[in-house]
Parts: structure tokens; C-alpha cells; sequence
């Protein structure tokens, strides 16, 4: 179904192809979960090329697909493609500019211009753009990725204790996730003590853990190459009144954007609602710039909450929704939770407590 939309939205025009790239938009449309692979879409049918190591898995995972196992030692890339297309009669030749390399395309594009086809389209994020929308199955395993983060954080808490270093608490946290079936990280963790909290994407660090410092855990677990993405905020031992202060600052802001997400509504509306309580607030300079993202096969997708984020929210949008403030030598203290928009309405798909917890 995934390819047949971006048929429609592509090979408008008789005699055209499409050629695709990136194993992400290759394993969304084809379902093929292994590397080496190119998948080339024309007005006759649907090809994914790979190689002898790939070729047994894709003939059971690309079911709409003709599979060919390109002989590597004897035919280039370039040249089964030009074959493939003067055998379908292509001329107009659409292609994911932004998930090929220079060197790559431009032996493509040589070989097809030497027999004859001449007419190429870069196109943009169109795989992308479709990934928006998830379908039910989709969103289950988001689902089932998040249950696995929200289990393995409630088994490390109890591990918190002074002295421990982020790197010690890191690793028994992703150990948790992998014994609970996550196929992977999300990402590297991020699991940061005190000042260092202040680092939105900082690495876990030898730096050990003292009393009144702020915990900031930043994770995600996978189940069927789904990705999962929380942030949560601790502090250990006493919190200090500035803590307390910051926190529910980040958590009104959050609960004003969660408010805003509703079908039709654009994402910079969205990050506004947001934006607008962090910006009155006496910490404005301090706050993060965006607000979220779209979560899926990447951690990162479409779309992209902030100021000029034009999109309107969908049905089988997720997104995550993350307000933070962040001061240099202080700290910082960040909310995130992965959201889906429902036709029964917004669903919180991350599950663990967001009340400040002091351990």
C-alpha cells in the first residue's frame, strides 16, 4: 500500500521511474529489513536489487517485489539500473536525491545518459512525507517500544544511589531494555547528573551522583525497527525550591502544547502554546529552541515541531513533545513523551510518572 502511495504521488507521468536509496525509506516501502539494497520503481513493476547476501531474506520480506541479486563482480549498480529502465521504456527518471552520494549518482546518471535517457528529478523527502502518518501496526510497535523504556526505567531507580557514575546507570539501563526484547537503542543514551543536565544530547560521563543533583534520562528502546524516545527528570536527595520552580515550569509548558495537538492544527501553533509559557517566564533565555519531533523507523522524522513548522496535524501522527530549560553550570530539566493523535484523541504513549520525583 506504502509503495503504491508514493506511485501516485511520483510516476505521474507514462514512461516514469523512480530509484531509491536509503535503507529506511527501503525497509518502509518494501518491508525488506536488510542493507545493500536499491529499490527501483517503474510504470511496470516494483525491483529491488541487492546481492547474494541479502537475496533469500528479501524474497521473504518484499512481497510486491521482484527481487534480483545483482552479481557485483560482474555488473555495476549503475549498469542493472540503465537495463532495468530501457527494458520498461523509462525516460523520466525521479530519484531520493538526498540519501545518495555524489559519486554514486553521477555513475547512474552517466550510464543512463549514454543510452539514451536523459531526464532526471531530484526528489525530496517523498518517502519521508508519507512516514507521517503511521498505520495501526505502526504505532503498536511505538507502543510496545515505549512499555519496554517505561519498564526498564522503573527497574533501575532503585539502583540510584550516591556515588554512582552516569555511565554505571546508563549501561545497567540499556542492559534493562535488552533484556525486555528491545531489538536496540533508539540512540545513545542520555543519562546526565547535575550541571551536566544542562547538555540536551550529552554523553554519559564517569561524573558520579551527589545529593541535590538533577537526573536527566533520555531513552528509547525498538521493537520491529520502531523507535521509542523518552525524557524524564529526577533529583536526588533534596530539591531545592529552583528545582521545583523550573520543573513545573517545563511541565505546564509541556501540558499547554499536549492541549494543542489536534487534528488540523499546525506544528508551529503547536510549539507556540508551548513557546508562549516559556518565553513569560524569567528563565526565556534559557529554553530550548523547538519542541519535538515526529518518531517512527528514525528517531528524528517529519514532522519537526517549532516556529516554522507549517504541517497540520494528521490522524496516526507521532510525535514527541519535549519543553526544556537548560542553564549552563546549573542544570537542566526536560520532559518528553511520545504522543499519538487518535480518532478518539491524543493518546501519551510513555507511560512513566511525569510528577517530580525525588529518589
Amino acid at each position: 500500500m506504502t509503495t503504491e502511495r508514493l506511485r501516485q504521488q511520483v510516476l505521474s507521468k507514462s514512461h516514469s521511474a523512480m530509484i531509491i536509496f536509503s535503507d529506511i525509506s527501503i525497509s518502509y516501502l518494501s518491508g525488506f529489513t536488510g542493507h545493500a539494497a536499491t529499490v527501483l520503481l517503474t510504470g511496470k513493476a516494483n525491483y529491488l536489487i541487492t546481492d547474494y547476501r541479502y537475496f533469500e531474506q528479501a524474497e521473504k520480506e518484499a512481497h510486491d517485489y521482484i527481487v534480483i541479486s545483482r552479481d557485483r563482480a560482474n555488473q555495476s549498480l549503475a549498469s542493472l539500473i540503465t537495463e532495468i529502465i530501457i527494458k520498461d521504456e523509462c525516460q523520466h527518471i525521479s530519484f531520493e536525491c538526498e540519501q545518495v552520494t555524489v559519486a554514486q549518482w553521477q555513475e547512474v546518471k552517466e550510464t543512463l545518459e549514454k543510452s539514451g535517457v536523459t531526464d532526471f528529478m531530484p526528489i525530496y523527502q517523498s518517502v519521508e512525507k508519507l512516514r507521517r502518518v503511521k498505520t495501526a501496526n505502526e504505532i503498536d510497535s511505538i507502543r510496545q517500544a515505549a512499555a519496554i523504556a517505561d519498564q526498564a526505567l522503573k527497574n533501575i531507580l532503585p539502583l540510584v544511589k550516591q556515588g554512582i557514575s552516569e555511565k554505571e546507570l546508563a549501561n545497567e539501563l540499556d542492559y534493562q531494555m535488552a533484556k525486555l526484547g528491545s531489538e536496540e537503542l533508539s540512540f545513545a543514551t542520555i543519562l546526565l547528573f547535575g550541571e551536566r543536565s544542562a547538555m540536551p544530547h550529552g554523553v554519559p560521563s564517569s561524573r558520579t551522583l551527589n545529593n541535590g543533583d538533577i537526573i536527566l534520562i533520555d531513552f528509547g528502546a525498538v521493537i520491529n525497527g520502531y523507535r521509542s524516545d523518552m525524557t524524564r527528570t529526577f533529583i536526588f536527595g533534596e530539591a531545592c525550591e529552583q528545582q521545583r520552580e523550573i520543573y513545573q515550569l517545563v511541565k505546564t509548558a509541556q501540558q499547554a502544547a499536549l492541549n494543542a495537538v489536534k487534528e488540523g492544527v499546525r506544528g508551529d501553533a503547536i510549539y507556540q502554546e508551548s513557546a508562549n509559557i516559556l518565553q513569560a517566564s524569567k528563565y526565556k533565555e534559557f529554553a530550548g529552541e523547538g519542541l519535538g519531533h515526529g518518531v517512527g523507523l528514525q528517531l528524528h522524522e517529519q514532522p519537526f515541531l517549532g516556529p516554522d513548522c507549517h504541517y497540520e496535524m494528521e490522524l496516526g501522527c507521532v510525535v514527541t513533545i519535549e519543553p526544556g530549560i537548560y542553564i549552563p553550570g546549573w542544570g537542566g530539566i526536560r520532559i518528553e513523551d511520545d504522543v499519538v493523535l487518535s480518532e478518539q484523541g491524543l493518546e501519551i504513549i510513555t507511560q512513566s510518572p511525569k510528577e517530580l520525583t525525588v529518589l
